[in-house]
Formats: C-alpha cells, sequence, structure tokens
C-alpha cells in the first residue's frame, strides 16, 4: 500500500473504507489494516472478499475471517484443522490421492482425481487451485484466512457454487527488519519449525521469506502379521515442508508489484480406511497392513500481481499464476479386512500443470457509484497414471507373515492400470459487478459472469492385466511397481477398445453459462448492517472413465443476513439465512460395472434444497474474558435422484435403482455448534497467562446418499449405522503465556482430549464389512515462539 493511500486509510470513517479498492499492498497491509478495537471494543479484521478490501462486518456476504494469531491459538495448520471454527464446513479424509473433500453447507465433491472438479474453491491470495490437493498445504505465516459461504461465481470464478476458501499470506512491510520463530514438539514425536524473515532491499523495495516444517509418526498401529519392512512408517504421518518468498516493489505511488515463489511438498503416509467394527482383540487404530503408505508430492507456484492507479478514482491489475504440481503415492485399499487378500492402489506418476490470468478495472473514488470488470482464463495441461493390483492367496496358518506375492496355481493375481498422457481444461471468463447508493444507509449491487469451458481426454486408455478374477493357472499376474503396460501382457484376448477395463478414454466437452447476482444492503445504523442476496453458481460437466459423460450442475442460493454490534461494539453478531436449490447436482461415487470392474464415476441429481441458518459470535465479555463461536441449523436433503447403490447392488439391474427423495445430503448435521472461551491472567511485569477452551457438538450426519446401510438380512457383515455420523462433540485445550509487548510466548496445548472417534467417509471393503477413514485422536504439544 503506497504512503498516500495509508494516510488515506487512517483518514477515513468506515463507511468511506467499504468501497475502498483492493490492491495488492491493501493485501500487504492487512495486518496493519485491522481497526484497532474500541476500550474493551472487538477487533475488526478486513477481508478481500469483493475484490475491494473491506471489514468483515461492513461485507454483506456470509463470511468468516481468522487472522494468523487467531489461527494459532485453535491449533490450525491446515484446512482439516479449521473445520470446527467455520460454520458447515466438513473436510473428508481420502487415502489414495494426497488430497482431501471439501464441504460446505452439505455440498462438496468426492472426486479427488485428476477427472473431478471441487464445489468449494480453493485460492491462495486470489490466485484460483483447481486440484483439490491444493486444500492440503499447511497454514503459515497468513495475514487471515477467508472462507465465504454460497456461491461466489460472480466474482471468484469457476467451481465455487458452495463457497470459497481464500488463503492471504503476509506480504513484505517496506523499511523494516523483522521476524519470528516458533518451535513445537508433542506426542509421537511431533516436531515442526517456522521462521519468517522480512528485509527492506532498497526504497520501495522488501523481500519476505517463510518457511515450515512438520513431522508426526503415525496413529494407525501394524496388525500382527502385517507384510511390512522394520521401520515402515504408519498411516496418519505426517512430513511436510513449506517456503515462500514474497517480492514487494512499491515504484511510485501508484505502480505496485508483489510476486512470490512457493513450493510445498508432502512425504507423509497418507490416510487408510480402518474397520469400523474390529475384530476380537484388535484395536480401531489399527490395521493388517500389506502396503505400508507412501506419499510424495510436490507443488510449486510463481505468483504475480501488478496494479496501476492513473487516476484517483480508478485502478488496473493484472493477477496470474503458474503452477506445477507431481505426485506419486501408495495406498493399502483393502485395508486388511480380509487376510490373504490385497487390493494395492498406486499413482506411478502424474503431473498436474496450470497457470491462471486475471486483468480487472475498478473504480477507487469511493463516490456512490462503484463498479469492477474484468476477464479470467485458466488452462490445465495433465498427465497421470494409476495402478490397482488385486490378488487372493491362502492364508497361511500359525501367526506368520501373510504372503503377498501369489505363486499357487489357484491364487488370483490380476491388475488394473489407467493411463491418462493428456487431460486438459480450457476455461475464459468476463464479469462485471456494479454497486450504487442511493442514500447513505441503502446501496444496490447487481452482477454477472459468463464462463465457456473445454475440457478433452486424449489418448487415454483403460488397462486389464490379464482379465478380471485371473488366476496364476490361466496366466494371471500383477502389474507391479513402474512395471509395463502393453497389449501383449494385458487384455490381449480383446480386440482394442473392447476390453473389459473400459477401453479408451477419449472424449470432449464443451459447456458455457451465465451467473448472476443482485443483493440489496441497508445500513439500519453505524453498527448494524442488513442485506438480501440471490446469486447463482455454476460448474461444467466433465468425463468419467470410458468417456461417459456429465451435465454441469446449477445452483440458485437466496440468502438474507444482518451484521451487529452492540455495546460499544464489544459483542458482534452476524446470522445468514439461506435457501439454495441444486439442479443435477453432481455425486461422484465407485460404482461397479456390469464385467465386475470398480470405476469412478460421477452422476446428476435431478434436484436439491438445503436451507438453514447460521449464526457467529466474538464477545469480549471483559478486558480479560473472550467468548466466541459459531451456531447452525441445516435441512439439506435431495429432491429427486434416481440412482443404485453401486456399493451393495449391481447396478446392471435397473430394478436395484431407487429414488433418493427425501435422502439427506453427506455432511449436513441438522445442528452444530463451537464455542471457545479465552481468560487473560496479568502477571508480573505485564505478561499474560491464557488459558483456553474450545468445544465442537453436532448432531447425526451421514457419509453417503444412502443414510444406511442394509440389514444384516440382506448383506452379511452389514449393520445400520455403517454410514453414519452419530452425534459427538470434542475439547480442546491450551495454557499461552506471551511475554510483555508480545516478544515471545510458550503454550502448552491438547486437542481432541476426549480421544472422541469421529469417522469422515465410509466404504464397503471386500470381507464383507464396512471401513471408515477418521479424524486423527487425541494429540498434546508445546510450543514456543519469538518476534523480533
Amino acid at each position: 500500500m503506497s504512503r498516500k493511500h495509508k494516510a488515506q486509510m487512517r483518514r477515513r470513517s468506515v463507511m468511506t473504507l467499504v468501497p475502498m479498492a483492493l490492491v495488492s499492498g491493501s493485501l500487504m497491509a492487512q495486518e496493519q489494516a485491522k481497526e484497532p478495537p474500541a476500550d474493551g471494543g472487538v477487533e475488526r479484521v478486513t477481508i478481500t472478499a469483493t475484490k475491494r478490501l473491506t471489514f468483515v462486518q461492513d461485507t454483506p456476504l456470509a463470511v468468516t475471517a481468522f487472522s494468523q494469531k487467531d489461527l494459532d491459538k485453535a491449533q490450525v495448520k491446515d484446512l482439516t484443522s479449521l473445520q470446527s471454527m467455520i460454520p458447515n464446513l466438513s473436510v473428508e479424509q481420502h487415502g489414495d490421492s494426497g488430497g482431501v473433500h471439501v464441504f460446505l453447507r452439505g455440498v462438496g465433491s468426492t472426486n479427488h482425481t485428476e477427472l473431478g472438479d471441487p464445489a468449494v474453491a480453493f485460492h491462495v491470495d486470489g490466485v484460483y487451485s483447481p486440484r483439490p490437493q491444493g486444500a492440503t498445504v499447511l497454514m503459515y505465516d497468513l495475514a487471515s484466512v477467508e472462507v465465504a459461504r454460497g456461491p461466489q461465481g460472480t466474482l471468484f470464478g469457476r467451481n465455487a457454487t458452495a463457497g470459497s476458501v481464500n488463503l492471504i499470506t503476509a506480504k513484505p512491510k517496506l523499511n523494516e527488519t523483522s521476524g519470528s520463530a516458533q518451535v513445537l514438539f508433542g506426542d509421537r514425536h511431533h516436531a515442526s519449525l517456522q521462521g519468517v524473515l522480512n528485509m527492506p532491499l532498497a526504497e520501495g523495495l522488501a523481500l519476505r521469506v517463510a518457511a515450515v516444517t512438520n513431522r508426526q509418526d503415525g496413529w494407525v498401529d501394524f496388525q500382527p502379521r502385517s507384510y511390512v519392512q522394520p521401520g515402515a512408517r504408519k498411516y496418519g504421518a505426517s512430513d511436510q515442508a513449506g517456503l515462500r518468498a514474497t517480492l514487494l516493489y512499491e515504484a511510485s505511488e501508484n505502480v505496485t508489484a508483489t510476486m512470490a515463489l512457493e513450493n510445498y511438498r508432502d512425504q507423509g503416509t497418507g490416510n487408510v480406511s480402518l474397520m469400523q467394527k474390529p475384530r476380537a482383540g484388535q484395536k480401531l487404530y489399527s490395521a493388517l497392513i500389506d502396503t505400508p503408505g507412501a506419499l510424495d508430492q510436490e507443488t510449486t507456484t510463481a505468483r504475480a500481481r501488478f496494479d496501476i492507479r492513473p487516476t484517483d478514482g480508478m485502478e488496473l491489475s493484472y493477477i496470474g499464476s503458474v503452477t506445477r504440481m507431481e505426485r506419486q503415492n501408495a495406498s493399502d485399499n483393502d485395508a486388511g479386512t480380509l487376510p490373504g487378500f490385497k487390493q494395492e492402489h498406486r499413482t506411478e506418476w502424474s503431473r498436474f500443470a496450470n497457470s491462471t490470468h486475471e486483468l480487472n478495472l475498478k473504480s477507487t473514488d469511493g463516490g456512490p457509484f462503484q463498479w469492477i470488470g474484468g476477464l479470467f482464463m485458466i488452462k490445465e495441461d495433465n498427465k497421470i497414471r494409476f495402478d490397482i493390483d488385486i490378488s487372493q492367496i491362502g492364508v497361511p496358518a500359525g501367526d506368520g507373515p501373510i504372503v503377498v506375492s501369489p505363486h499357487l496355481p489357484t491364487d488370483v493375481a490380476w491388475a488394473m492400470s489407467f493411463i491418462q498422457p493428456k487431460r486438459t481444461l480450457d476455461s475464459k471468463a468476463v464479469f462485471g459487478q456494479t454497486s450504487y447508493a442511493l442514500s447513505k444507509a441503502f446501496t444496490v449491487t447487481a452482477g454477472a459472469r459468463y464462463t465457456t469451458e473445454t475440457k478433452q481426454d486424449v489418448g487415454g486408455r483403460n488397462w486389464v492385466c490379464p482379465d478380471f478374477g485371473a488366476t496364476i493357472a490361466n496366466g494371471g499376474h500383477l502389474i507391479g511397481p513402474g512395471g509395463p503396460v502393453d497389449a501383449a501382457s494385458c487384455g490381449s484376448a480383446h480386440a482394442p477398445g473392447t476390453w473389459p477395463g473400459g477401453g479408451a478414454n477419449d472424449g470432449k466437452t464443451d459447456d458455457s453459462a451465465w451467473t448472476y447476482l443482485g443483493r440489496a444492503e441497508y445500513k439500519v445504523s453505524p453498527d448494524m448492517l442488513g442485506y438480501a442476496t440471490v446469486s447463482t453458481g455454476f460448474k461444467s460437466g466433465g468425463l468419467s472413465d470410458g468417456g461417459r459423460r456429465h451435465k454441469p450442475e446449477f445452483l440458485t442460493n437466496y440468502e438474507a443476513g444482518l451484521k451487529s454490534e452492540f455495546m460499544n461494539r464489544s459483542l458482534a453478531l452476524n446470522v445468514a439465512a439461506f435457501l439454495m436449490k441444486y439442479k443435477d447436482m453432481q455425486v461422484s461415487a465407485i460404482e461397479k460395472q456390469a464385467n465386475g470392474q470398480q470405476q469412478l464415476v460421477t452422476s446428476n441429481a435431478a434436484r436439491a434444497t438445503i436451507q438453514g441458518v447460521e449464526a457467529e459470535l466474538s464477545w469480549n465479555l471483559t478486558k480479560a474474558d473472550r467468548l466466541s463461536g459459531n451456531v447452525s441449523l441445516l435441512d439439506a436433503h435431495y429432491d429427486d435422484f434416481l440412482t443404485c447403490d453401486s456399493a451393495l447392488r449391481d447396478c446392471a439391474n435397473s430394478a436395484n435403482f431407487v429414488n433418493l427423495k427425501d435422502s439427506k445430503l453427506r455432511h449436513a448435521p441438522k445442528f452444530s455448534t463451537t464455542l471457545a472461551f479465552e481468560h487473560d491472567v496479568a502477571m508480573d511485569r505485564g505478561g499474560k497467562l491464557t488459558p483456553r477452551a474450545q468445544v465442537h457438538y453436532q448432531t447425526v450426519s451421514y457419509l453417503s446418499e444412502f443414510n444406511s446401510a442394509p440389514s444384516a438380512s440382506e448383506v452379511a457383515g452389514s449393520f445400520s449405522d455403517a454410514r453414519t455420523q452419530k452425534a459427538y462433540s470434542t475439547l480442546d485445550l491450551s495454557l499461552r503465556y506471551e511475554a510483555p509487548k508480545g516478544q515471545w510466548m510458550a503454550e502448552a496445548f491438547v486437542t481432541n482430549v476426549t480421544d472422541a472417534e469421529v469417522k469422515t467417509d465410509a466404504s464397503w471393503n471386500p470381507g464383507s464389512t464396512w471401513t471408515a477413514f477418521y479424524n486423527a485422536p487425541r494429540t498434546m504439544g508445546v510450543k514456543l515462539g519469538y518476534k523480533f
């Protein structure tokens, strides 16, 4: 932010600040741009959810924002650990992709592959990250995290039908040498180190470098007879590292440039599904493993932003990025549910390359008429090879190790390989939004966006080696890590394009759509803002393996909200009520084909309705006591969805199709709440001791569109709550000491104190039993931090 603009910000009132333009320098100064609280008042944090720098309380959106300090207090290090602090946010774990599934208000995508698109858009500094693996990055050295709920497609583009998450990184500070360091030690050999250094390089030029490492042993024990090498890491282990360098250049009061280069690498073990009802003598957090988890995922991103202000009332901005992600990983998909059976999933190689460009022009004069218009484009060029080895052998007598290499003539041994050498996306959009203040209190806003997208698969092939259910006696074999795949060894008995594996994956889709926003907002008083919004969202269609196409999804959202502050701004209360109507909602699931192959496909649910109320609270009870949290009521159900329970039924038989009208959407509890309380205890010499407690509670939710499993009489081993997460609560505790002026701190913490067992996804596995992915068990540790 230029010196001139900083001075203007100090002089302007809150009402004038609302329409102020977002510039790169504004992002840089977010930590400084927090309005100092009134005596005993709640601190006001600025956000970028309207592509302008505004306070949360003056932004007519259902949006939540936290500073890095807030995240540190709550032990948040990634999106998974943030979810209880955001109304109706759920994060689902998965094993074979290094990614997560993100849901808002019951809406998300469970297709984490290169085939799928998320329903909750993930951004860093306003730059869109198209792959769901982007949501797994560590949150470190941030100015803020913003989560906007409801469709954000008018300003923030593709795949924001359910909402948008935006990480705003801390920017360099001119003319200041400063830094910080923090270490963490905890159970399961947890060790983390963070460091930040801010350096002025010349007049108007500064560099900020931030780095983090995070390592922790896994929490899923190997059961006896697991086929693992000595020293193998358990599932759930973390090994992450991030490095970010950001350069800020203020060429003049009217020209600002910000450039960042960031690298993130995850070499953990990933997650594994666990038997929901362990066998006698087995622990829940344990598995019979024949494939130890392995992940090597690296993402490198270059981001740039240039802002030119030719006049006092106008700004031209360019925001661009280039990202390359590579991933290899292996996971035990059968989770040891049937001794002697092995289903190993491997990404042998993958590369995901994308570039984004946005050019926008907006008003900055602070007058009654405000506008922004722009162009956006993104290109992806992805490739991947994904293998599955399946074998079935006899179980040796006694307590010896399970043999994973089939060798008897009757042993089953066959494999599948999905090779996609080129999968591309080309998306372009034009957008515009205007606001007009009819009076000092009443403002109307209208916006629209036109998007066109082309997705194409070229040269993709599905192979079966040599055929489904093959045994050693009839030529069965496994591919093995990195093994070759060709017609001589796989599907050789079938003509090209007719192999039982699905044959060719070639196809192309073209979709386009308008999305719009209309809003009215009324300033009831200086401390109370009401608004009503109607907005639409759109996610383009796509292709599943074998060229199967699914249609685009569309959403219309009606929302009304009230943002208010009371008692000299010591209490902030925000309430939003919404009604969301979905058409052709995209739903992904593993389907069993007529030939026995399991395939991840996406289909469309004809109609769904989502409605609810969300409230957020921040209250300084006294100068030493603070209460914060949220509460939500949610009703999310299908109005029309003809489908088949492919986990348990033969979906080639039309008699097995049912209409899921009135079935609940997954991850949509009727009631959920989180409350956090802090109390400062003044210590000698100006320091303070702060105990903190945070409790989260939510009612029953479902992990599948099919809200209950069949009875045991239908499928052996089934139980009614297999795809249900019962009502539960979690408790987090911490005790923090801050030295005078906050120069150093020490903290002890425990998360999930009661060791609650929380399922995030469920599946039917070989061996006639249900497995599930779980959130991490109880974790504890200590932190030490220093600033200079």
